[in-house]
């Protein structure tokens, strides 16, 4: 199974360097467009959820896709997407026609904000971010002036609003439920692994940025509660990251693009490579998949379908 998702793998990798140049990070300025929740898809419905955060201070949009066929005795596994706007963007309708397909259809909720950008980085660099000790003066992003600390509200809010109201589309498997994250998602789904191991049962963190808050997370991860053995699915990206941590960022401020560097520096650049084999020490089921030659940014979409496909049980 693993030879066939390196080489699916490789597949998006071509295709990806015929279209379009690699990028170290996305765009903040794309905007979402016409997606899939749009037009619609064979074998899946589309439903929607405005939420707004406990503070009322943050709006959300989640786009639910539900499969239309009858669930399962035990119901359809569930997946739920941060960045759901920029993951809304990578899952077509053809993905989705092989999920509904497949022996177990998952119900996908992408968990956006109620906007049009594709990435909302003031808002996601609060949410998706952990608080650490400090005070409020230390809730400070390490490559800017944006919030952080908002991941507790956040993985509450999924779980005492979101979750349920998701759930109630479908009947659902209660012990199928994947969380999945990019970057700074990364670091929200893995700060849920570390201080909320049973809340879901697959934690799936694509290029998740371990160097936020000078590897902050490694120390959660120390104390990390025994007892539940979720799955953990990773991702990272080989073969671009080094040219891009060198590559000119026009536009960008270099004193920001400098506390990029120095915050990457703050850990190994094999530090998700390490946490994996840390994790499986402690008995977790872990998967690491390398995606050769794929920046940072491109992880995002190459990992989406390699999970939605696992869970899903579908065939190669």
């Amino acid at each position: 199974m693993r030879a066939v998702l390196v080489r699916f793998a490789l597949a998006l990798v071509a295709f990806a360097m015929l279209v379009a140049p690699v990028a170290a990070q996305p765009d903040p300025s794309r905007r979402i467009g016409v997606t899939v929740a749009d037009t619609g898809a064979p074998g899946y419905r589309f439903e929607q959820l405005r939420i707004d955060s406990t503070d009322g201070q943050r709006h959300y949009r989640v786009r639910v896709a539900v499969p239309t066929r009858d669930a399962p005795g035990q119901g359809f596994p569930v997946a739920y997407l941060l960045d759901g706007n920029a993951a809304l963007m990578e899952v077509d309708a053809a993905l989705l026609a092989r999920l509904a397909d497949a022996p177990r259809p998952p119900v996908i909720a992408f968990i956006g904000y109620d906007n049009d950008l594709r990435i909302d980085p003031d808002n996601r660099a609060f949410d998706y971010t952990p608080r650490r000790p400090g005070g409020d003066d230390a809730q400070r992003d390490p490559i800017g002036e944006r919030r952080n600390g908002g991941a507790d509200a956040f993985l509450g809010l999924i779980q005492q609003t979101i979750a349920p109201r998701v759930e109630a589309m479908a009947k659902v498997d209660p012990h199928a439920r994947a969380l999945w994250g990019h970057s700074y998602g990364g670091v929200f789904v893995l700060h849920a692994l570390f201080t909320r191991p049973d809340a879901f049962d697959v934690y799936a963190a694509a290029d998740p940025s371990l160097w936020w808050g000078s590897g902050y997370l490694l120390k959660e991860e120390a104390s990390m509660k025994a007892g539940a053995r979720p799955n953990v699915r990773l991702w990272v990206g080989e073969g671009a990251q080094a040219d891009d941590a060198r590559r000119p960022l026009p536009g960008r401020d270099p004193a920001a693009v400098q506390a990029m560097r120095e915050a990457r520096a703050s850990v190994p650049p094999d530090a998700t490579a390490q946490l994996a084999q840390r994790l499986r020490e402690r008995g977790l089921p872990v998967a690491l998949t390398t995606l050769p030659g794929m920046s940072h940014g491109q992880t995002l979409g190459a990992s989406l379908p390699l999970l939605l496909e696992e869970i899903a049980g579908a065939s190669p």
